[in-house]
């Protein structure tokens, strides 16, 4: 079926000019090679938004990545704010009670049976 899809793109593949000749050749369909064409998606158009945006960053983006890199000395992932605390120390108590829990039903059943 992945065959099938990439013969179907192929035409639409060479109209855009996406594909060089090196990756244009039928062994490519035979064996597909995942990371072989890293910019197979990048139009025309996606790289001239990508170049008027370059540099520019919304105030929010601004205001996250000061945010996360100031030097505070918490770890990334509770910088987020009080719920990244709460849900950081409800993983920690659910992790605590599954592996209780394992361990009562693994001795449960040795004793038991």
């Amino acid at each position: 079926m992945q065959r099938n899809l990439l013969l179907s793109l192929r035409p639409l593949l060479r109209r855009s000019q996406v594909l060089s000749p090196l990756y244009a050749t039928p062994r490519m369909f035979a064996t597909p090679q995942v990371f072989a064409t890293p910019r197979l998606f990048q139009t025309g158009s996606l790289m001239q938004a990508q170049k008027k945006i370059k540099g520019k960053l919304s105030p929010k983006i601004a205001k996250l990545q000061r945010q996360y890199q100031e030097n505070n000395g918490k770890p990334v992932f509770l910088k987020g704010g009080p719920m990244d605390n709460i849900l950081y120390r409800l993983t920690w108590v659910l992790a605590i009670i599954g592996i209780l829990g394992d361990v009562w039903l693994w001795l449960g059943y040795i004793i038991f049976n």
